[in-house]
């Protein structure tokens, strides 16, 4: 993530929150919607999962939502 010109904004991302979601499982998105819901996660720790299967911390997905 540190080549921010390099961001695919369309790439197939999940959003989890740990622990536990009570909002059950969530759909696969794009990363911009996944960073933008991250932003209302109350109550646990968001994480999003790539399509790829590369998992972005919680620090990533700041950095990402400072770039929106």
């Amino acid at each position: 993530m540190t080549d921010r010109s390099r961001i695919d904004w369309t790439v197939p991302a999940q959003l989890v929150v740990w622990p536990g979601d009570e909002a059950g499982a969530r759909p696969t998105t794009t990363l911009r919607e996944a960073v933008t819901a991250a932003r209302t996660v109350e109550g646990g720790i968001a994480w999003i999962v790539l399509a790829d299967g590369h998992i972005l911390r919680p620090a990533e997905i700041a950095e990402l939502q400072a770039e929106l």
